[in-house]
């Protein structure tokens, strides 16, 4: 979230910390108890009976469905409730992955939260030089699942379609295996670069919504950026 300035936000740094508990529970923004959460999760995972296949069937959702978008409106804090994120059926990455994780919740898989540093080098050959002259995304936001007695990152960020038109490589679940960020785009030039990892949440940190709703004009001139170029991460 390129608008994020940087924050003393750090988590625990093994997600074998995490409370496998708290991980399954649902709060105000990880909202998974909401009637339209329950509905869809049953949707997605109706026959299913694999955790694998269940993660499977919600990444491609998350990923496919609930469409990238670098700037969406910002009106209150509800708009970062996985509620919220699922009737817009557009997000960010932090909106993506709060709904993400309440989806796993939801089908009975632990998820937490968890935050990178990372490098977008496209963006350094695009008019978002302007506004992020390095390409660093100080808090990029997504998901992980706990299956079969471990934790894996799973990066649902990047939706289909904005790969095509882009070139990008499209993250897809392997049993077993993480999903993060692919290093280069399909032509094998550099793509993303994972520069630090802020560590693993259980819950949202609010610190995230206090510090954009604390400048909201920073976030008005970024949004109106982003819709007058028609760019897209």
């Amino acid at each position: 979230m390129s608008t994020l300035r940087e924050l003393n936000i750090n988590g625990m740094a093994n997600p074998d910390g995490l409370d496998v508990n708290a991980c399954l529970a649902a709060d105000e923004w990880i909202n998974h108890d909401h009637p339209d959460i329950v509905l869809k999760v049953k949707e997605l995972t109706d026959g299913l009976e694999n955790d694998w296949d269940k993660v499977r069937a919600i990444f491609n959702f998350i990923r496919d469905e609930i469409v990238y978008n670098f700037a969406p409106i910002i009106e209150s804090e509800d708009d970062w409730k996985a509620s919220s994120v699922l009737a817009e059926k557009n997000g960010m990455c932090h909106q993506k992955s709060n709904l993400q994780v309440a989806l796993f919740r939801a089908a009975g898989i632990p998820a937490a939260l968890t935050y990178q540093k990372i490098i977008d080098h496209p963006l350094m050959r695009t008019r978002y030089k302007e506004m992020i002259p390095d390409g660093i995304l100080p808090y990029h936001a997504l998901a992980a699942v706990h299956v079969d007695g471990h934790w894996y990152r799973m990066e649902a960020t990047l939706d289909s379609g904005l790969c095509e038109r882009r070139g990008y490589c499209l993250t897809e679940v392997t049993e077993g295996e993480e999903t993060i960020l692919p290093a280069t785009k399909e032509n094998g030039d550099p793509h993303f670069e994972i520069i630090e990892d802020h560590g693993y949440f259980e819950s949202y940190p609010k610190a995230f919504l206090d510090n954009i709703f604390g400048d909201k004009d920073r976030w008005k001139v970024w949004r109106s950026f982003v819709r007058k170029e028609h760019l897209s991460m």
